[in-house]
């Protein structure tokens, strides 16, 4: 009797410390299971970013070192075209993938897959939007009608433009009452008639005279 109570205290202090090993195991294993994964840290540009300047490169920080094997990274626009240039650089924990040259305004998508060192695949997506701003280079088409410089405006106000509106021909002379010189020449042959006809008269008076 007193060795079956024996035995039954035995067996119920086993199974405490069984249970007791079992919790500390089981926190302990899940621990390692879920560092053996590659996790990620960081990534440029950051998830939902709102960008006003074109990225040259999206980079992906891990943890841990990821393989260089399989590393893979695909940055696409709107429309599905993608806009990565060349393959992704594996530098240890940092996964880096260029892009192309002056990536237009739009919504990007990066979607990742990479190995970690006890061959767990790792992938997920992250997306960043980038507007650009409009161009303030001025217009080079010519205005419909050009300005005039200040030298050119003061140049035409010292020398006004001729203008044949109410102009009259000048005469050889201005001193004959208004009369041009073609009107004086008539009346002074006029008067040379008239006098010459005068003496003529004259003259044959004299003679008929006894």
């Amino acid at each position: 009797m007193e060795q079956g109570r024996r035995r039954g205290a035995a067996s119920r202090a086993w199974a405490t410390l069984a249970a007791l090993l079992l919790g500390l195991l089981v926190p302990l294993l899940t621990a390692t299971g879920a560092q053996a994964h590659a996790v990620l840290r960081s990534i440029s540009p950051t998830n939902g970013a709102q960008l006003t300047k074109a990225p040259t490169q999206v980079v992906l920080t891990f943890d841990e070192a990821v393989s260089t094997s399989f590393a893979t990274v695909a940055v696409t626009d709107g429309s599905g075209a993608s806009v990565s240039s060349g393959k992704a650089q594996v530098d240890g924990s940092k996964v880096i993938q260029p892009l192309k040259a002056d990536l237009s305004s739009g919504k990007y998508t990066v979607a990742y897959r990479v190995v970690s060192d006890d061959g767990h695949p790792v992938s997920d997506k992250t997306t960043f939007t980038l507007t650009v701003p409009a161009s303030t280079t001025p217009s080079s088409s010519p205005s419909a009608t050009p300005l005039a410089s200040p030298t050119s405006q003061a140049t035409a106000a010292a020398n006004p433009a001729p203008t044949t509106q109410g102009a009259t021909t000048p005469t050889g002379s201005d001193t004959g009452g208004g009369l041009p010189a073609w009107a004086w020449i008539v009346i002074a042959a006029v008067i040379l008639v008239a006098a010459a006809g005068t003496a003529a008269v004259l003259g044959r008076r004299r003679q008929q005279q006894p």
